[in-house]
């Protein structure tokens, strides 16, 4: 008869990164949620790194936000260190994104800004949609701006985002106007 282990449950997320599923922002976020990562506003530099992902900060040109490679030593997210902490973190969120939808389809993604209009592809829409969720999950979203603040600045604030992620989550999410 065979006696089978179980493997110890470790504190990093590499085995929930490396399955074939598809993971969802709010199976990650609960995911994080156990891994003792903050959620509230995400720690996302930390969920990366417990994704097994190396994570750099280096200058580049100002037009590249991001850049998701597959390199000899694993999965690399590289962010434009030039660009606004918050411009950056939701570039994180991005990348990781691309690395939980779009890694078996490719294994290089590199980010412009100009990805970021309206003529993305769908790849694109699909990685910001993924960092919108992730950095500003929806139930969250909304119980802010109805118990806290709808000020565009306090809830920017608050997820650790711009601005104008806030405005695009908003408008996504069914809210209008200057005020949320």
């Amino acid at each position: 008869m065979a006696v089978l282990k179980r493997r110890p449950k470790s504190s990093n997320l590499t085995d929930f990164a490396v399955g074939s599923q598809t993971v969802s922002p709010d199976m990650l976020i609960s995911q994080a949620k156990k891994a003792g990562i903050s959620t509230t506003p995400l720690d996302v530099e930390r969920l990366v790194f417990s994704l097994g992902i190396r994570l750099n900060s280096v200058p580049l040109d100002d037009e590249i936000s991001g850049h998701l490679a597959l390199t000899e030593q694993g999965w690399a997210i590289t962010v434009n260190s030039l660009h606004h902490p918050k411009r950056q973190r939701f570039t994180v969120a991005h990348e990781l994104g691309h690395y939980m939808l779009h890694r078996r389809k490719c294994q290089e993604f590199t980010d412009k800004k100009l990805f970021r209009g309206v003529d993305q592809n769908p790849m694109e829409t699909e990685a910001n949609t993924y960092a919108a969720d992730l950095l500003m999950p929806a139930d969250h979203f909304k119980d802010f701006i109805t118990i806290t603040s709808n000020k565009i600045d306090a809830i920017a604030s608050y997820f650790g985002v711009s601005a104008l992620a806030v405005r695009v989550r908003a408008k996504t999410l069914g809210f209008k106007g200057h005020g949320l």
